[in-house]
């Protein structure tokens, strides 16, 4: 299976669903997972420049960890628009390149503006991606592409209709989420907030509603209302 998971800021996807891929990967799933800022503005006394460059390393060094590959639109934090065409012409030229049969993304009850309009541009590209009349730089696919939608630790509205069991593959997604180290320095000054904790806690408490000692939750999305079979771990 080929699956894309698609975060809002560096470090999006690492938050809210590395668990499930690193157990995607060891299934023999093939993962990608695409940043569609370049997380620029994420720091009080780093510049742009430069954060946009460590930021960058950090996404693709944490991918490596359960080994995904990584990739972004590189988008500056907060223009992300879901009605921009270019940014729009871009994802949907990587839809059409992947190919995915599972895509993962944000909710648009997401807290971030920037996540909220991921979802959006999600959602717009998933309708887009097997239409002819709809041109760019790949040919339309002839795929199916089921979404899901993954939670972040600041998302107080999340309603899972589904959960996986992470148990075996927890500390991977802390070690890959230690890889941003920019953004557990940056919580911490900004807030006194401890984000490899808070993403325990939340596994904690996820694992607790499904049984087991550790999990993630998961909503599928509006575009597939129905689904017969189980397609995540």
């Amino acid at each position: 299976m080929k699956i894309l998971a698609v975060g809002a800021h560096p470090g999006d996807v690492e938050i809210g669903c590395f668990g499930a891929l690193a157990r995607c990967v060891e299934r023999g799933d093939n993962v990608v997972i695409c940043s569609l800022t370049n997380g620029n503005l994420g720091h009080s006394s780093i510049g742009k420049g430069r954060l946009r460059a460590v930021r960058l390393a950090e996404a693709a060094k944490s991918a490596a960890v359960i080994g995904a590959s990584f990739c972004t639109l590189d988008v500056d934090d907060l223009a992300l628009d879901s009605r921009d065409e270019t940014t729009r012409r871009k994802l949907l030229s990587l839809v059409r390149s992947i190919k995915p049969d599972l895509v993962i993304t944000h909710s648009q009850e997401d807290s971030h503006s920037d996540q909220s309009e991921t979802a959006k541009l999600l959602n717009y590209t998933r309708q887009c991606a097997s239409l002819a009349q709809v041109e760019c730089e790949q040919p339309p696919i002839t795929n199916r592409i089921i979404v899901y939608e993954m939670e972040m630790v600041d998302c107080s509205i999340f309603i899972p209709t589904e959960f996986v069991n992470i148990e075996t593959t927890v500390e991977m997604k802390i070690e890959a989420l230690s890889c941003h180290m920019s953004q557990i320095d940056y919580r911490m000054e900004r807030s006194q907030r401890d984000l490899l904790n808070e993403v325990r806690v939340l596994a904690e408490y996820r694992g607790l509603q499904c049984g087991y000692q550790y999990g993630e939750a998961f909503r599928l999305s509006k575009l597939n209302p129905f689904l017969a079979e189980r397609v995540l771990p």
